[in-house]
């Protein structure tokens, strides 16, 4: 058997590096081979397959408690995928990560094939366990705080999907836990704050402070560093520095979504200033006011509603899966509520109605009349006789024509069909490399076109280091400030300051909305716009692109517009509506803008 170089040996952890796995945090520093880093390319041709080891772990054989039988399958279950939150199914998948990925690259680095993979086995599989066991007692300590409070709490499990890159036919697909998500939801007759404010209820600062004990790597590092070295401790108290905290606020969608989200911020900087007070350090802890945002259940009924006033905490093991998880994390749309149009509870009818009733002097001498509207007209004509008068009355359809604040994009009467555009898939596709959890899949079946919808509010990511918001400059293509246009019948609408952020597919900034009506460059080369607003805005990513959605909100009879922008940086939109009108009379336009390049 041929013995490793250090430079051999540098390789390893390199590997791991090129297929971006949380792994390598954790093993780069343990060896100190971190200027080894970029030096290789992982091209894997074989996949070790170590399930022996896990489930050495758990017996040869495990029994089904209800059933008394015994069996593989019980086996597979009760190492990976147990229902007990004490179970140590992410440390036995860990391993298995670890060991997998070891072994291919061990079998790449060394002289000998099998010396490589029995070096990679070792080392990958005690990294994975110490990751996976992390995940492990937290969730199992978090289940015992839930249970001696009484808390409505769920938690969900982080994890990455790493896809190494193919060669040949061979892939291989690892997922590693990284964090947990996990949600505190307020009791009947027991909330967690003071109504209409962020401060905690007595109750709720015992419970949040025994769950902060679980995130302070002081704490943790008194309860896993039996028989450690001195340096071996220090190693474990750096990795659980390296995790990334963020409280998350959140609220159902009843009242006023600013004031929702504004309100949700409160509570998440509250719970994020508890956490620090039992030893948390502040550089790790960031805050978030979601509001109505991120729904967990469906606000049309009570207890849905209910489910959704809750606290998140989001824990992940380093600063790139934490950055990852914001990049990833998606809203269940299934539950936004479609506005009632009947009602009309947009700002759409009161200022359209403004503008008709500001007009109606004009229509009447005009003789012109609300849009969509037929007008029933008496014409007397008088045939004289000798003995009798007659009187005939006849009823006409007059033309539609629309307020003259109104302006017309030559669109036609709004359906459920013509009014959405295609967003494809919700959740988009799975990268090689990103957070999974427990559902992806969503809809937007409820509110497919922009007037089903309204603006909805959310807090940026803040650190309660400094209150800034989460740094992040990564735009998606084509949408980092630049204008887009469109002719829309024979009014040019125009759309400035077009930026949305890469993580979660988030608003950057306002846009500024311009329209001029019968436009005509040739005869006014400085036109005066007839619609200058910055309108809210709300953003959903789909498999198809982002769609940007407009909320003009009734100013000249505008109400709002979708446009599917494009997920590559070619400038030209997929497709686009304009709905305008009121809630009687509503027509819809085929809108598609190009950016002004």
């Amino acid at each position: 058997m041929r013995n490793y170089s250090h430079k051999k040996l540098a390789a390893f952890p390199a590997r791991l590096f090129k297929m971006k796995h949380p792994l390598v945090n954790q093993l780069a520093p343990r060896l100190e081979l971190a200027t080894f880093l970029n030096k290789f390319r992982l091209s894997p041709r074989i996949i070790a397959t170590p399930l022996l080891l896990c489930l050495t772990l758990q017996g040869c054989v495990t029994t089904n408690p209800k059933t008394g039988n015994s069996s593989i399958k019980e086996t597979f279950k009760q190492t990976f995928a147990s229902d007990d939150p004490c179970a140590n199914n992410a440390r036995n998948i860990g391993i298995l990560a670890g060991t997998i990925l070891g072994g291919v690259i061990g079998s790449q680095i060394g002289d000998s094939k099998t010396t490589g993979i029995l070096l990679g086995i070792g080392i990958g599989g005690a990294l994975g366990a110490f990751i996976g066991s992390e995940v492990d007692n937290r969730q199992c300590a978090l289940s015992k705080i839930g249970q001696k409070y009484g808390l409505d709490m769920q938690v969900t499990p982080l994890a990455v999907s790493a896809e190494m890159e193919p060669t040949d036919k061979t892939s291989a697909d690892t997922t590693q836990k990284v964090g947990l998500s996990v949600s505190v939801v307020d009791v009947d007759g027991k909330p967690q704050f003071t109504s209409g404010s962020g401060e905690l209820q007595a109750e709720a600062k015992q419970h949040f402070s025994e769950i902060a004990k679980q995130y302070s790597a002081k704490e943790q590092l008194a309860l896993i560093s039996k028989d450690k070295t001195e340096q071996e401790k220090k190693v474990i108290f750096d990795e659980l520095r390296k995790k990334r905290i963020l409280l998350i606020g959140h609220t159902d969608d009843t009242g006023n979504s600013k004031t929702n989200a504004d309100l949700s911020e409160k509570r998440a900087q509250s719970v994020a200033k508890l956490f620090k007070s039992m030893g948390v350090e502040e550089s790790q802890l960031f805050y978030q006011g979601a509001g109505e945002t991120m729904p967990a259940d469906d606000n049309a009924t009570p207890e849905g509603r209910a489910k959704n006033r809750r606290v998140e905490i989001v824990d992940l093991t380093n600063e790139e899966a934490f950055k990852l998880y914001l990049q990833n994390k998606r809203a269940k749309t299934e539950y936004y509520r479609a506005i009632d149009v009947t009602k009309d509870v947009t700002n759409a009818k009161s200022n359209a109605e403004t503008s008709a009733n500001t007009s109606q002097a004009e229509t009447k001498a005009t003789n012109k009349v609300p849009f969509n509207k037929k007008e029933k007209v008496t014409v007397t004509t008088k045939k004289v006789d000798q003995k009798t008068t007659t009187t005939k009355d006849t009823s006409i359809a007059k033309t539609k024509v629309l307020p003259r604040s109104w302006i017309d994009f030559g669109g036609a009467p709004v359906t459920r069909e013509n009014s959405a555009v295609n967003i494809g898939e919700v959740a988009g596709t799975k990268p090689k490399f990103a957070l999974i959890s427990t559902a992806q899949a969503s809809d937007m079946r409820q509110i497919s076109a922009c007037n089903l919808d309204r603006p909805r509010d959310s807090g940026s990511v803040k650190s309660l280091k400094d209150g800034k918001a989460f740094a992040t400059n990564d735009h998606l293509p084509g949408l980092n400030g630049r204008s887009w246009q469109d002719t829309v019948g024979g009014n040019l609408v125009v759309l400035n300051h077009v930026a949305v952020l890469r993580d979660g597919a988030t608003l950057a900034n306002a846009p500024e909305l311009k329209v001029y009506s019968n436009y005509n460059p040739n005869k006014n080369r400085n036109p005066k716009p007839d619609v200058l607003i910055n309108p809210p805005v709300n953003t959903y990513q789909g498999s198809n692109g982002v769609i940007y959605r407009v909320f003009a909100q009734g100013a000249h009879g505008l109400q709002c517009m979708d446009i599917l922008m494009p997920a590559d940086s070619s400038g030209i939109s997929k497709e686009g509506k304009i709905i305008y009108g009121d809630r009687d009379n509503t027509l819809v336009a085929d809108f598609k803008p190009k950016m002004i390049r």
